[in-house]
């Protein structure tokens, strides 16, 4: 179905007057209203019906809609479920466009500012705006397509360590956050290497993100994962690490390592999947960041002091991006 481009006064009182001969109609799409996106004209209407059925729980009458806001709605009769079905997807795309649009007017005086997290804060929330078509699961429907659809869609992938899967039940699953906490001098990073050697051996793309040490330092631990050669012996004989690398390599998976600067944010990271996906002409089934700590939310401004209140905000971001990316995300605190 086409969509209407103008949305000016004509179609939005359309909008108005379907909406009052249906009040299910109405119900559906009440959690995305919002009189101000209105025109003028119509904006007393709009907030009066809205104010009125969130009061009495049921639809004004055409009348009282007319005599308070002094404007001359028809309510429409004889209209079918197809019709309502266009009001629906029309009155959705409406909203964001209208919502985008005051976004974008009203970015302009951040940006002069330099203020760009309220920025992407606006145009997030704005192209984000729909009906709520996703009604859940029947929980006594299909239990065993239920639970296959976790087991097969989303993992369970074995972390390569039979121990630690018992624990997991299997292992971790794809678009789930998963947090290891550990004190400083603990492990972490070596831990969150040695995930990613047994991920990429097992034939998945593996990105190992670091925000503390440098990419040839993380490679030449993981070096010593791979060769099961010590770290100390590893400038030994430079020839047979290349040599066992290389050939190793062969049958694994890719493991990409990438060192970003402390304070990055999560939209930091989804920019460079992006740009690595394109450049690679590969997916990322493994995404690993050492480490959760050293990274700063997306739009939120929080003193890296408050480490508790900033961490809270960063791991709901990076969980967002784990089931957008649904991949195995790992990361250490």
């Amino acid at each position: 179905m086409k969509q209407n481009v103008d949305y000016g006064y004509d179609i939005q009182k359309v909008y108005l007057e379907m909406m009052l001969s249906d009040a299910e109609s109405f119900v559906r799409c009440q959690g995305i209203f919002d009189s101000s996106l209105f025109d003028r004209k119509l904006q007393k209407a709009a907030q009066f019906l809205y104010d009125y059925v969130g009061e009495h729980n049921v639809l004004p009458t055409q009348e009282m809609v007319n005599a308070a806001a002094q404007i001359k709605l028809e309510v429409p009769t004889g209209l079918q479920e197809s019709h309502y079905d266009w009001l629906l997807s029309d009155f959705e795309t409406f909203s964001r466009h209208k919502s985008l649009e005051r976004a974008i007017l009203e970015s302009a005086d951040l940006l002069e500012k330099g203020e760009y997290g309220p920025v992407e804060s606006k145009i997030k929330n704005a192209v984000q705006i729909g009906l709520q078509k996703d009604l859940g699961t029947d929980y006594w429907k299909d239990p065993k397509q239920r639970l296959l659809a976790i087991k097969d869609n989303n993992g369970q992938v074995k972390t390569g360590w039979e121990s630690l899967d018992r624990k997991l039940f299997g292992g971790f699953n794809r678009g789930e956050l998963n947090i290891f906490a550990g004190g400083s001098g603990a492990g972490k990073s070596l831990f969150l290497a040695n995930l990613g050697v047994n991920w990429a051996m097992a034939g998945m793309n593996a990105l190992y993100l670091t925000f503390e040490l440098s990419e040839n330092l993380v490679s030449m631990r993981i070096d010593s994962m791979v060769t099961d050669i010590p770290s100390r012996d590893i400038f030994k004989d430079v020839d047979d690490v290349e040599m066992k690398v290389k050939m190793i390599g062969k049958k694994a998976g890719a493991f990409q390592v990438k060192y970003m600067p402390s304070g990055k944010t999560p939209n930091d990271i989804r920019a460079y999947l992006k740009e690595y996906e394109i450049k690679m002409n590969r997916k990322v089934d493994v995404l690993l960041v050492d480490y959760l700590d050293l990274m700063m939310p997306n739009g939120a401004r929080v003193s890296a002091e408050n480490l508790f209140i900033k961490d809270k905000f960063v791991s709901e971001e990076l969980r967002n991006l784990a089931m957008e990316l649904n991949c195995v995300f790992v990361t250490a605190s």
